[in-house]
């Protein structure tokens, strides 16, 4: 069974659900937006990684992007380019996730988010956050 983007994945395991999502790299004057799981967050508690959504229905990245933007952050989301993908085993699904640069319209009213260099994204990508691996993975194609 899929959960959003199904239009775009193959099921090889009928039995194991597939999550397909998508995190935002957003960059301004060398820096990275970062946000903060909270402290009772089912999966990975107390992480400083980025802002991300799960596709739903019919949508694509794009209407991700612009939904996490609405949703998670307040502000006006605009999709850049995409900047690489993976996938990981988690304890109920396997976790399908892009990672897009978009720019940033507003200033985010999330509880807590903050600009940050790549290296906060370390500790994350340690506790297994496959937003943070990606980010760090492919840290010579974004536009720090």
């Amino acid at each position: 069974m899929e959960i959003g983007c199904a239009r775009s994945a193959v099921i090889k395991d009928m039995d194991r659900r597939i999550k397909h999502s998508v995190a935002v790299a957003i960059f301004k004057e060398g820096k990275i937006l970062a946000t903060y799981r909270p402290e009772d967050d089912d999966e990975l508690p107390g992480i400083w990684g980025l802002p991300a959504g799960t596709c739903r229905g019919t949508e694509g990245p794009e209407d991700v992007i612009r939904r996490i933007g609405r949703e998670k952050l307040g502000v006006v989301l605009q999709p850049i380019r995409r900047l690489g993908s993976g996938d990981q085993d988690r304890p109920d699904y396997k976790l399908e996730m892009e990672l897009w640069e978009a720019s940033m319209n507003g200033e985010p009213n999330h509880p807590n988010w903050k600009w940050a260099g790549l290296e906060a994204l370390g500790p994350g990508a340690a506790k297994g956050s496959l937003c943070c691996t990606l980010a760090l993975k492919h840290k010579s194609r974004v536009s720090l």
